[in-house]
């Protein structure tokens, strides 16, 4: 280069504004490593959230598994008594029905026969909706099911015990919608007898002082 050039050269460094980099060519310093110990623990705290949320979720899921349940329990329920109402207000119909044929010759044959039949095709729907009868004679008396109208002390038995259906009940499914009304033998105990004994005696006793 001549020393034209060279007298040029910064001319056209001050022209441009550029000025020259320090240290250029030199390699840059790296970033500093984060901490081991601070990721660790970043780590472990988001764990621990992800554990939080999940246990959230999965109480979440088995509360409304839970209201599904019970919502279909419900609905069943509902569906399956839903005629309760209507059931329970036929019930004197088909009482009626039976008394009617219970006289004896109380109607003639052609009207019974259809009595009958009328009777026979109410029970069928009857029992088509879920009403079963509930005749107890000659069983345990149950008061969750029968409905005494009187007691009657007898030998034979060893328990209350049902000797006569007055009205029958009836249930729908598993609810009971009437009770059955029946008379109710119970057993002639010691017992029994023996405040029967002492009532008499106490009875005589008065008469005498009397």
């Amino acid at each position: 280069m001549s020393d034209e050039e060279r007298r040029q050269a910064p001319e056209e460094e001050a022209e441009t504004g550029i000025e020259p980099v320090e240290g250029a060519g030199q390699q840059t310093e790296e970033a500093p490593l984060p901490d081991k110990d601070a990721l660790q623990e970043e780590l472990a705290n988001l764990q621990q959230e992800i554990a939080r949320f999940r246990e959230l979720y999965l109480r979440k899921l088995a509360d409304f598994d839970n209201y599904r349940k019970r919502q279909e329990r419900e609905m069943g329920e509902f569906r399956r008594y839903a005629n309760a109402e209507l059931l329970r207000d036929c019930l004197p119909v088909l009482d009626n029905l039976e008394r009617a044929l219970a006289v004896p010759g109380g109607a003639a044959s052609g009207l019974r026969e259809g009595v009958e039949l009328v009777l026979r095709q109410f029970k069928d729907v009857l029992g088509r909706n879920g009403l079963a009868e509930v005749d107890p004679t000659g069983q345990p008396f149950n008061p969750t099911l029968h409905e005494a109208i009187s007691r009657n002390e007898d030998s034979r038995v060893q328990e209350p015990t049902v000797v006569q259906v007055l009205q029958k009940g009836y249930r729908l499914g598993e609810r009971l919608i009437r009770p059955a009304l029946v008379i109710v033998a119970v057993p002639a105990g010691p017992v029994r007898q023996a405040d029967a004994g002492q009532s008499s005696e106490g009875t005589n006793g008065q008469n005498h002082r009397s």
